[in-house]
This record gives structure tokens, sequence and C-alpha cells, in this order.
């Protein structure tokens, strides 16, 4: 369920409703209100509130960006998720889930993917957490550590800001990435000079199992991020199993030597590594244009 707020130029009221109810919104309210702008003369503005569903809320606001009139600089779209709505529209109607509209979704991974004190400090205790679990086999600080990491935000940055043409999101997801991937690798390195061999935990899958899981959680991944009801923490944990250990795995073998495993060099578990996160990738990438998610370019 969402709660729309458009705010436009004084007399844009008109364009609006016609668009509400075209995509089959019953009623809307408006009304007016003064605005005023740093250095600039003040202006009265038609502010437009909708009460709907999740997916009427995302045709709505999908026609309305797509609208000729609609400039960033003088119209503003504001969006809440309310606890309950009770209105005209049947109760089987209005919780509809999915999907939620492509502004919610684009703003929640520019917020996840920005490298904050944050975001690096999560990276970090989550990978000197689990580095020591991995040494130490102990599967209870691997799984705290992986709860502390946030990996899948940025992959799903890539594949949904590629597919909106939000191109400077896609640069940003990949950025997080890349610096979430050197901290879990020195994390790694800290906790190996800090403790003795052997590294007790040397799993991996073949790149086959792990290409097939990988795009298995990139479909959920995009569906939950889109989904009202989405359980996005445990898919978070899966996506962030299939790729943060094997950053943890390198810092500490550079330390520690690399062992020798049957199978699974260094070198093919580097693959696997680019493997899983290039199937993420694509496989949220496919999952947004399946959704029909719609081109963003327009927002800045």
């Amino acid at each position: 369920m969402r709660l729309i707020t458009v705010k436009g130029p004084k007399g844009s009221a008109e364009n609006i409703a016609r668009i509400a109810f075209s995509v089959g919104i019953a009623e809307i309210s408006v009304y007016q209100k003064r605005s005023l702008r740093a250095g600039k003369a003040e202006t009265a503005n038609d502010i437009i509130d909708i009460e709907t569903a999740t997916p009427t809320a995302k045709r709505f606001i999908d026609a309305l960006l797509a609208a000729p009139f609609f400039d960033q600089d003088e119209y503003g779209i504001a969006v809440r998720q309310p606890r309950s709505i009770i209105s005209s529209e049947k109760l089987s109607k209005i919780t509809c889930p999915l999907a939620e509209p492509d502004i919610d979704i684009l703003e929640e991974l520019w917020q996840f993917s920005h490298v904050t004190l944050g975001f690096v400090g999560r990276i970090l205790i989550g990978a000197v957490l689990l580095a020591y679990g991995m040494i130490q086999f102990k599967l209870l600080f691997m799984i705290a550590g992986l709860l502390f990491i946030p990996l899948l935000p940025p992959m799903l940055a890539v594949g949904f800001g590629t597919w909106t043409r939000q191109f400077r999101l896609a640069m940003q997801g990949m950025f997080a990435f890349i610096v979430a991937t050197l901290l879990l690798m020195c994390g790694g390195v800290v906790v190996a000079l800090m403790t003795s061999p052997p590294l007790l935990y040397n799993e991996s899958n073949s790149l086959l199992t792990g290409l097939l899981i990988s795009l298995a959680v990139g479909i959920a991944a995009g569906l939950a991020t889109a989904d009202d009801v989405g359980r996005r923490e445990m898919i978070g944990l899966a996506a962030t199993a299939q790729v943060a250990i094997l950053p943890v795995w390198f810092g500490i073998c550079f330390v520690f030597g690399f062992p020798v495993l049957d199978g699974m060099p260094a070198s093919r578990r580097a693959l696997g590594f680019v493997v899983n996160v290039v199937s993420i990738v694509i496989a949220a990438f496919g999952t947004y244009a399946a959704l029909r998610m719609r081109s963003l370019y327009r927002l800045r």
C-alpha cells in the first residue's frame, strides 16, 4: 500500500488527476500550499494526495514520470508506506504487494550503495567475525559475520541501474562492491596476523553449482526488492554467503599461505567468485526487466 503526495505548479492538479484516473485510481485529494525557497519568490503549488495499492501506485508514478509536462525542477513526488488503509477499495485489491514503484527501489538501492563510515564499519566487523569463524571452523561466528555484510544491495544496484538507465547508480553500486571486497580481504589479513594456522574452513562449490545458486539468489533478490512482503534479509544472507567468503579466504591465505586442494586451486576459486557476482547481477537485471521496471533516465 502506498500514500503518494505530488507537488506541482499551480493549475497542474487537473493533468495529474487525469493520469491518476487513467490508471484506476478512483479518488484523489487536492489542495494548495505556499512554498518558500531560499533566494526565490514565494510560489503557490497544487498538492495531490493519493491512497492506493502498491501496483497501482507504480502504474501512476510510471505514467507521471513519462508525462511530457513532468519536470523534476517543478514537480515533486513523495511516497510513504502506511500500516493500513480503509477506503472504498476492496482489501483484496489494496493489499496487493507486487510490484513496488520504481523510484522506491531506486532510492533504496542508492541508500545502501553509499560508502559511509557505517558501511565500512559493518563490512570490517563482519569480515573479522567471518575470518575468525573460518580459521577455527566455528559456524556461529561465520553466520554472525555474514549477517553484518551488506553485499547484495550494491550488486542489485548494478543490475537495476543498468536496466533503468540510471548509470550513476550502477557505477556507485560497482564502486561500493569493490570497496566492500577489498575491506573483506583486509579483514581476513588482520585476523590471520593475530592468529595462527591452519585454516580449517576450505569448502567451496563447483563452478556449475555456484552459477545455479547465484542465478536463483539474483532472481529471488530482484523479486524481494520489488515486493512489499519480500524477505530481503534472508535472501541477503544467502547472497553474502555466495560472495563474501572468498575475499576473506584470500585475505587469510595471503598470510597463512595457499593450501593445496585437489580440484579447486586458488585461481579456480577466483573464477568462481567472478562467476557468482556476474550471475547475481545478470539475474537481477533480467528480473527487473521481467517486472517491467521503466527507464528512469529523466531523474538525476
